[in-house]
């Protein structure tokens, strides 16, 4: 008896995460395509094919709803900058590498593209509060910056000391770049950068380090960006 009625509520709260992960998924997609303002419950619920009422039983309503969305994107961006920076090896192939999703993953993302663009239709009510979490992607990302700052001064890979604030610089750069993420030169101008990082930080070394010729062969040689 007691292991049917663990079974049906195991099964009820299958049924329910599977409703929030349908009207999440949703979300995403009309909130990539639409903007913030551009969407509504209504249009969220009758698109999952769900009820008004089962879309409040999950979220307070649309700026929670957003809110929610936004956590997952942000949760999905940490783990794969995560896993891009753990296989490597090298403080600047890190850094590169960082650098490289930071720009791509912005261009492929239409939501983060328009938050971070500033862009009205994305623009929501909590915006201001989301900013000033610790918990978020950009801050996540500015700590991954400052750690492998850090790791390549010890290693004597960066030349840190010729700045006042490295990991500032560092991430000054970044917003710069995703300001002119949507211009035609875009790809020119994120190699000049990349270029401009490497000679800036790095300190002159005819021989290539340990850890870049481990990166080269966990990579291939054909890799363009290390």
């Amino acid at each position: 008896m007691y292991d049917r009625v663990v079974s049906e509520q195991s099964r009820i709260a299958s049924g329910r995460t599977d409703r929030r992960a349908l009207l999440l998924s949703v979300g995403r997609t009309l909130f990539e395509r639409n903007g913030y303002r551009g969407v509504s419950v209504e249009q969220v619920t009758r698109r999952a094919g769900l009820s008004a009422g089962t879309f409040y039983n999950y979220f307070s309503g649309k700026e929670a709803f957003y809110s929610s969305v936004l956590d997952e994107i942000e949760a999905e961006g940490i783990r794969k900058a995560n896993q891009i920076v753990q296989r490597l090896h090298s403080p600047m192939n890190k850094l590169r590498a960082l650098y490289r999703f930071i720009t791509l993953g912005l261009r492929q993302n239409p939501i983060l593209k328009g938050i971070f663009l500033g862009k009205a239709e994305y623009r929501f009510p909590g915006a201001t509060e989301r900013s000033a979490r610790r918990d978020g992607l950009r801050p996540h990302l500015e700590r991954m910056v400052d750690e492998i700052i850090r790791e390549g001064t010890r290693k004597g890979v960066f030349r840190a000391s010729l700045y006042h604030n490295t990991t500032a610089m560092v991430t000054a750069v970044f917003d710069a770049v995703i300001l002119h993420v949507e211009d035609d030169n875009a790809e020119e101008l994120f190699a000049d950068l990349l270029t401009f990082l490497q000679r800036g930080l790095r300190r002159a070394l005819h021989l290539r380090r340990r850890d870049e010729r481990r990166d080269r062969r966990l990579l291939g040689e054909a890799s363009d960006w290390i």
